[in-house]
């Protein structure tokens, strides 16, 4: 009988870690799904800006800006990627 109970104790405390590390894993998929999203946004955004008939309509210095905006958003893409 107490080995029973003990053995239902372990498994128990198993369950337990188990289902805390399962909702930690899903706590970080939703934050990598925010990021992955916001990240898109910026990458969408950059790339109205310099699309087409916009390119000749920035200067040099906003078109670097724009350039360094979206490739700082791709580095952040792929870090919520590869978590």
């Amino acid at each position: 009988m107490d080995k029973n109970l003990e053995t239902l104790l372990q498994q128990a405390d198993q369950l337990r870690d188990g289902l805390h590390q399962m909702h930690q894993q899903q706590k970080q998929m939703g934050f990598n799904s925010v990021g992955i999203q916001e990240s898109a946004k910026t990458i969408q955004k950059c790339l109205k800006k310099v699309g087409n008939n916009r390119l000749a309509a920035l200067s040099n210095r906003d078109k670097r800006k724009v350039f360094d905006e979206m490739e700082d958003a791709v580095e952040r893409l792929m870090e919520f990627i590869n978590e």
